[in-house]
């Protein structure tokens, strides 16, 4: 299958994890992607853990996995001779996403209105931490803010007698980059409709607080402040409970409205027919006792059997697994959802597919690791813009590529 946006191209500009996998999903799904650097490198590229070339250089893990299938190329747009280049680009492309401070691109001469007096049919994405206008949009800010100031930290993740703890790996800076992708189809959508290009104000803060949906609407609705620790005596929806090899969380899901009689039947317990947790509160509120019926039960079973032998009768549990352990799933493996990548400087990596499939087919494309440090310099320059060689070695002399 050609890549489903193979006619697409987009200029991605900024140094954001969000910004980085916003331009990654794009290009694993075929659009060109030009991915611009400052000459001194994205800052992600040092960032650990560090894999080794087969020539010796280190390279971050993490700029790997957010830059697959894209171009690179190097241009210090803050020097005076670059906005020039930088239009040339924009003039080849239908998508511009870049990170940068609000109104930082206006006074480089690269604002929206300057970008769209030469492409009217643009479509630019600006993700900053609190987006374009309001009294915090000149703030600095990161992914773990971002939980911070979004209430995740406070209501979601951690255990209530204990201080807040966020998500790391960049969990919230991946979901804006998911919104981006939303509203840059919306927006190509609405150009081939309409013909006109859009300018798209994207805040990561923003994207925090729609992302857990129990959050706003508790408060909204009942007054209730929702607050963080919801599993952390819940033996039966959310603990997660020791087993041979592993941990598991199970749930009252799939027991036909009679929870505790179909576990007491299924871990051969009848203690836990106990009226007392028939209920969620009764089971709350007793919820020592009833770790100590299914914890012993739990540790006679393997996480694999268990899980086979559950939802072989309609139950639903989940299984804590490490990253080898999903790497090597023999049902991710069966759908085909990793991707594998050749690279000519290093060993073969696999990389997590999109999530979904299209006409039974993983539409992730394979073609390129992430870029070496302007690897596609002469290929941009030369190839698509047709920038003469005197002009290029001027551009290098003067450090602007």
């Amino acid at each position: 299958m050609e890549g489903i946006l193979s006619d697409i191209r987009v200029l991605e500009l900024g140094e954001s994890p969000s910004v980085a996998f916003c331009g990654k999903l794009l290009a694993d799904q075929g659009a060109t992607v030009i991915k611009v650097e400052a000459p001194s490198g994205d800052p992600l590229r040092r960032e650990p853990p560090l894999l080794k070339t087969l020539a010796g250089e280190l390279i971050s893990s993490a700029f790997m996995a957010f830059n697959t299938n894209k171009f690179g190329v190097t241009l210090d747009l803050a020097h005076p001779h670059a906005a020039d280049v930088c239009k040339r680009l924009v003039n080849t492309c239908d998508i511009c996403i870049e990170s940068f401070a609000p109104n930082y691109l206006s006074t480089l001469g690269l604002g929206y209105d300057d970008l769209m007096r030469l492409n009217d049919t643009l479509i630019m994405l600006s993700i900053t931490y609190y987006g374009q206008t309001g009294p915090y949009a000149q703030y600095k800010g990161n992914d773990f803010t971002s939980q911070a100031i979004g209430g995740f930290l406070h209501a979601v993740t951690g255990s209530s007698d204990k201080p807040p703890m966020g998500t790391v790996l960049d969990q919230m800076e991946i979901t804006t980059a998911r919104n981006g992708v939303i509203a840059l189809m919306a927006a190509l959508l609405n150009r081939d409709v309409t013909g006109e290009g859009s300018y798209i104000d994207l805040s990561t803060t923003e994207s925090v607080v729609a992302t857990p949906s129990q959050l706003i609407h508790p408060f909204t609705f009942t007054g209730r402040n929702p607050r963080r620790g919801g599993s952390d005596t819940n033996v039966m929806d959310g603990m997660h409970l020791p087993t041979k090899d592993g941990e598991v969380t199970l749930t009252t899901a799939g027991t036909g409205g009679k929870p505790m009689e179909v576990w007491s039947d299924f871990l051969d317990e009848p203690r836990l027919r106990d009226p007392k947790f028939g209920t969620r509160p009764g089971r709350l509120d007793h919820w020592q006792e009833l770790y100590e019926l299914v914890a012993p039960k739990l540790m006679q079973w393997e996480n694999i059997p268990l899980m086979e032998a559950t939802m072989a009768q309609g139950l639903v549990i989940g299984l804590v697994q490490s990253p080898i352990q999903v790497l090597e799933s023999p049902h991710l493996a069966e759908r085909g959802y990793f991707v594998s990548i050749d690279d000519p400087e290093s060993e073969t990596l696999a990389y997590p597919g999109p999530g979904f499939f299209i006409d039974g087919e993983n539409t992730m494309r394979a073609d390129r690791v992430a870029p070496r440090l302007g690897q596609h310099n002469d290929y941009i320059y030369t190839d698509v813009l047709k920038i003469p060689s005197a002009v290029l070695q001027d551009l290098h002399s003067e450090e602007v590529i």
